[in-house]
C-alpha cells in the first residue's frame, strides 16, 4: 500500500486559489428629511445577525451529520457527507472532488488525537497519532476547534436579513484569516483572496437548528461558484468508530 497517497489524498481540494479583483465601492448617501421630535420611544431593533450567530453557534456545538456539494476554481466539484461530534471528540469525512486535472476522493475519521485516513478505493486505513504531527502541517494536522469551517464561516459573517420565519439572507467576508480556508463548510479547501463580500442564504428548522447554508463566489475569471452544505440530526449520538484495524503511518510522517 502507497502510504504517501493515502495521507496526502485526504487533503484534497487543499491549496485551490480563487482570486479576484479588489475594489472598493462607495455606498451612495442618501439626503432625507430630519427626524422629527417624537415623545413616543421607538422600538428596539433585533439584531438579526446575533441571532443567526447564536444559531449557529448552537448547531455547532452539539452532534450533527452533514453533507456538502458545491463547485470549486479550476472545474472542480465538491461532493462529500460527515458527521461531527464536539463533546466526544469524534468526527467522520468522505469527500470526492471530480473534474479538473488532479481528481481525488478519500475517508478520514478522527478520535481525540488518533487520525484514521484512507485514499477511495483502498481498503487498508493508515493510522497517524496527531500528538505528533506539527501543529501548521497542511495534510495530516486537525482542528478539534473548528474541523468544518463553520466556526470561521460564522465569524466572516458581515450582515444579515431575517426574510421568512425560517431563512436569512446576508453577506459574509470569504477571504479566510491569514488565508486559512474555510469553505465550502464541510470541506474547508477554497482560500479566497480579494474576492468581494459575498451572498449567503441559512435555513432552520422549528427548534431553531441550522438546515441548510448556501453561498455564491464571484472570482475574477472564470464562473460564479455556488456551495451548498446541509446539516441534519443534531443532538443525536454520533456511530463513528475507529478502523477495525489500521497500518501505521510511516516515521518520516512526524519528522520536525
Amino acid at each position: 500500500m502507497n502510504q504517501r497517497t493515502a495521507l496526502l489524498t485526504i487533503a484534497l481540494t487543499g491549496g485551490l486559489l480563487l482570486a479576484a479583483a479588489c475594489s472598493e465601492t462607495e455606498q451612495p448617501t442618501r439626503a432625507g428629511k430630519p427626524a422629527q421630535a417624537t415623545s413616543v420611544a421607538p422600538s428596539p431593533t433585533p439584531d438579526v445577525r446575533a441571532e443567526l450567530v447564536a444559531a449557529l453557534q448552537r448547531s455547532q456545538g452539539v452532534a450533527h451529520r452533514y453533507a456538502v456539494r458545491g463547485s470549486l476554481p479550476e472545474g472542480q466539484n465538491v461532493k462529500g457527507t460527515g458527521a461531527f461530534d464536539p463533546k466526544k471528540r469524534r468526527f467522520q469525512a468522505t469527500i470526492a472532488v471530480t473534474g479538473g486535472k488532479y481528481p481525488s476522493a478519500g475517508s478520514r475519521i478522527v478520535i481525540g488525537t488518533d487520525s484514521y485516513v484512507r485514499p477511495s478505493g483502498e481498503k487498508d486505513w493508515v493510522h497517524v497519532d496527531l500528538k505528533r504531527v506539527k501543529r501548521d502541517d497542511p495534510f495530516l494536522r486537525f482542528d478539534w476547534a473548528d474541523p468544518t469551517g463553520l466556526k470561521a464561516f460564522t465569524s466572516s459573517i458581515t450582515s444579515v436579513d431575517h426574510v421568512g420565519p425560517h431563512t436569512y439572507t446576508g453577506r459574509f467576508d470569504p477571504d479566510g484569516e491569514d488565508a486559512k480556508p474555510f469553505l465550502p463548510v464541510g470541506a474547508p479547501s477554497v482560500v479566497s483572496i480579494g474576492t468581494p463580500l459575498s451572498p449567503f442564504t441559512i435555513t432552520t428548522d422549528d427548534q431553531g437548528w441550522i438546515t441548510s447554508i448556501r453561498v455564491e463566489l464571484t472570482p475574477g475569471t472564470g464562473p460564479k461558484l455556488t456551495m451548498t452544505t446541509t446539516m441534519s440530526d443534531h443532538g443525536k449520538p454520533s456511530k463513528i468508530n475507529a478502523p477495525a484495524r489500521a497500518d501505521e503511518a510511516a516515521d518520516f510522517y512526524y519528522r520536525k
